[in-house]
């Protein structure tokens, strides 16, 4: 099915964006990508996300109208723009919508299948809903800028008052990631709209699938706070044993490497999780090779745990290991450790992440006339539907460019009303208690990015069934992966025997999802890959969150950091233009978003 073919998942939804801000402008984006038909209404001359540069991306394929809510019949149309959309996004302060008659309960009197979406700062009905909605203040307040860099032990120990591990160790020069202070970190990258813009998205897209039932439409709030705890949700816990066995980490102590090298080229590259042995070992020679015969890292005899106290055998490794790195250039690394089966990649600069030519082939990043700029280069289509995969429907238009042609649309609009009785509203089946109850789906990830994106779906009511092998329980004990799976039930199969693979069977046979994140490759030997699971259940949904596009990295191992490290987001908030070292904050979205 060619792109000019295929339908998109949205067509036919009419949204109203009456937002400011990043984050309900990339929420509606990721709407217009797939299909849906939004009108952005901004005030003359009164929009500060137009000064920018990202405005561009995040205003594109949408249609662009000046009214002044000020004014009685510019009120009167955006009311009218409400009374017939599907969705309504809106950035309100608590109590504006209603003073504007833009709320939804308002709303939804003449239009009951409509979805309103509200974003706030801090949510309403409390002290804190009339603070101003800034991203920074609120990564501030909430101490999320805290929780970039961590503190000594991680947050963990800081939250139940316990002496870190080795409290007097002294940490090489260039060991704790970070400016080379202490206190807060203000990345460049606005992770907490990031955040908020996604789980808006997922909030409408799940009222969506209810009112395929109902009927009607309902009430979807979502704020930057919300996103600051989604992004913490791995670390900020409060347990009754933090000392049960496994539990604590040093991977979020503020004195711990993040696998930053710079190499012989003066290239940096992330390494993730650090091996000492793979890079001492690879770097004793004139070669860099693979010298160990390892290429699955979880059969290293001598990887470093995640137990706190291991923070000191890391510090004893890093000089040695930065020696060893800056012997041989960054590629060499890159190739030798996909031999070794670790993950790392280049550090990488935004316009460096944008030309790469494999993420322009497949798509990930595209190129767009811009009528003010030109050819523009950036993001394209964030997650793929097979069969309804989305398109950009063009790019950002100068601000006010449809005013007359919605006015217009208004007035036919009226005169049709005048002619046609009114809708009568009336629901088509009952409300389920939860968006997605009723939904079976099957977890087969490990880690963080799988399982986090089964444990929202759990959240909004799906029945969630994780799949675990014998080697996850010493990673399900971490409070990371408790950060990532709640809300599931959970069953033991080998899946390289073949009653192993009998009992998957009939779970997909009764599963409405599946959900994986290991290497494609891994996948189809394993024969959990999308044809095999067809095979089983002709109308699974299969989902795959990969590490990399399909194309020169598809089978190398990926995390997190690495997809940072590509994109261009480490070189960002680490200010290295400005001659600092690549960071990886510890609330980014490579594996959360």
């Amino acid at each position: 099915m060619s792109e000019a073919q295929s339908s998109s998942v949205l067509d036919g939804i009419d949204v109203l964006d009456l937002t400011r801000g990043m984050a309900g402008a990339i929420s509606t984006m990721l709407l217009a990508d797939h299909g849906a038909r939004v009108t952005r209404v901004e005030a003359p001359g009164d929009d500060p996300l137009e000064a920018s540069a990202g405005s561009r991306v995040w205003t594109r394929g949408k249609r662009r109208a000046q009214f002044d809510l000020r004014e009685a019949r510019d009120l009167a149309d955006v009311q009218a723009l409400a009374a017939r959309a599907d969705v309504v996004v809106q950035t309100f302060r608590p109590g504006v919508a209603a003073r504007y008659g833009l709320d939804h309960e308002t709303i939804s009197v003449a239009n009951p299948s409509v979805i309103t979406c509200a974003i706030t700062g801090y949510g309403r009905g409390n002290r804190h809903e009339q603070r101003p909605a800034y991203d920074a203040l609120v990564a501030a307040r909430t101490g999320l800028q805290w929780e970039n860099r961590s503190w000594m032990g991680g947050a963990i120990d800081h939250i139940h008052g316990i002496e870190p591990a080795a409290p007097d160790l002294e940490v090489p020069e260039g060991m704790a990631p970070g400016a080379p202070r202490s206190g807060p970190i203000f990345t460049y990258t606005a992770w907490p709209s990031l955040c908020t813009a996604y789980l808006a998205a997922t909030g409408i897209s799940a009222a969506l699938h209810v009112r395929l039932t109902t009927g009607h439409g309902q009430l979807v709030e979502t704020s930057l706070l919300q996103a600051a705890m989604t992004l913490t949700m791995g670390k900020w816990q409060r347990v009754e044993n933090p000392f049960a066995t496994g539990y604590r980490m040093w991977i979020t102590d503020a004195r711990a490497p993040k696998g930053h090298f710079r190499c012989a080229d003066d290239r940096w590259v992330h390494h993730w999780v650090p091996n000492p042995m793979f890079v001492l070992s690879s770097a004793d020679g004139d070669q860099l090779v693979s010298r160990r015969g390892i290429t699955n890292v979880r059969h290293d005899p001598d990887r470093v745990g995640n137990d706190p106290e291991n923070i000191v055998v890391l510090a004893h490794y890093q000089p040695e290991m930065a020696a060893a790195m800056a012997r041989f250039p960054s590629t060499d690394w890159v190739r030798v450790a996909r031999e070794y089966g670790v993950p790392l990649q280049q550090v990488r600069t935004p316009e460096e992440g944008l030309a790469d030519q494999a993420l322009f082939d497949e798509g990930v990043v595209i190129d767009l006339d811009d009528p003010e700029y030109g050819p523009l280069r950036q993001v394209g289509i964030v997650y793929r539907l097979s069969e309804t995969p989305g398109r950009v429907q063009g790019p950002a238009s100068a601000p006010g460019t449809h005013t007359a042609e919605v006015r217009a649309e208004l007035a036919r609009d009226a005169e049709v009303r005048r002619a046609t009785p009114a809708a009568t509203g009336k629901r088509s089946g009952v409300a389920p208690k939860h968006p997605l109850a009723g939904v079976v789906v099957l977890d087969l990830g490990f880690a963080v990015a799988g399982p986090f994106g089964t444990q929202i779906l759990a959240d909004l009511g799906a029945t969630v069934i994780k799949v675990n092998a014998r080697r996850d329980p010493w990673w399900h004990c971490t409070h990371i992966a408790m950060g990532a799976n709640r809300g599931k039930r959970s069953i033991g199969i080998d899946l390289k025997t073949s009653d192993g693979m009998s009992t998957l069977h009939r779970l997909v046979q009764q599963a409405d999802v599946v959900h994986m994140n290991i290497r494609a490759s891994a996948a189809r030997r394993l024969g959990v890959d999308e044809e095999s699971m067809r095979a089983v259940n002709p109308s699974i949904i299969y989902c795959h969150t990969r590490g990399f596009e399909d194309g020169p990295r598809s089978d190398s191992p990926a995390n997190d950091q690495t997809g940072n490290a590509l994109a261009g987001t480490e070189y960002e908030d680490g200010g290295c233009a400005d001659g600092g070292a690549p960071f990886w904050s510890l609330t980014s979205m490579g594996d959360t978003g």
